[in-house]
């Protein structure tokens, strides 16, 4: 099966955003499901409103305001009001979604890099990248697997501190424009860009 072209792979990343909201009235992000997941693991079921987004505990807070003091106060913020308005359209928002949900999202990402092997070259799984320069320079044996745990680790420690990975600020918040993920996409896509020029002048 032939390779789908660069805009048919724009248009299903859209896709799947696209769809993950309209079933589940949140952004795509992948990394923040993981972490929801690994804390209720730590720390137990969360709170009603734990996992909630900023924007949609802003929205909570103005819902709860006016349903105690009436439809006469006033939000303070330009987006408020909308955010408020949707939070009251989609009760669902305001509570947390089950640990099946994340665990069937994060499962789905695995099934879906199995259908595009097979869909796509026949090609066997290896342990290490499936790179010439890469395993010139690290070889395919233990020296390869703790470079990959390493940049493992710093992926995760990246992610959690710009607040999301290349769904949540790459597909999700680009998209939207967001000033953050604006600047966390083109730094971990510059880093990427070059440690791979770096990666060709050492090989």
């Amino acid at each position: 099966m032939s390779k789908l072209p660069f805009w048919g792979v724009g248009l299903a990343l859209a896709g799947v955003a696209l769809l993950h909201w309209f079933l589940t009235r949140r952004m795509l992000a992948v990394s923040g499901r993981f972490s929801a997941l690994v804390n209720r693991l730590r720390e137990g079921p969360p709170e009603p409103g734990g996992d909630m987004t900023e924007a949609e505990l802003v929205a909570a807070m103005i819902a709860a305001t006016r349903a105690q003091f009436g439809e006469t106060t006033e939000p303070t913020g330009p987006d408020t009001t909308a955010l408020a308005t949707e939070i009251k359209r989609t009760n669902s928002a305001l509570l947390p979604q089950s640990s099946v949900t994340h665990v069937v999202f994060l499962g789905s990402l695995v099934l879906g890099g199995l259908a595009s092997q097979l869909m796509g070259e026949a090609t066997s799984p290896t342990s290490v990248l499936r790179s010439s320069r890469f395993v010139a320079l690290f070889g395919d044996g233990p020296l390869a697997w703790v470079v990959l745990a390493l940049g493992g680790v710093l992926v995760g420690f990246g992610t959690r501190m710009a607040g999301g990975c290349t769904s949540g600020h790459g597909l999700s918040g680009v998209s939207r424009l967001e000033p953050g993920s604006l600047v966390a996409t083109a730094a971990f896509f510059g880093a990427g860009i070059a440690v791979s020029f770096v990666l060709e002048v050492l090989s």
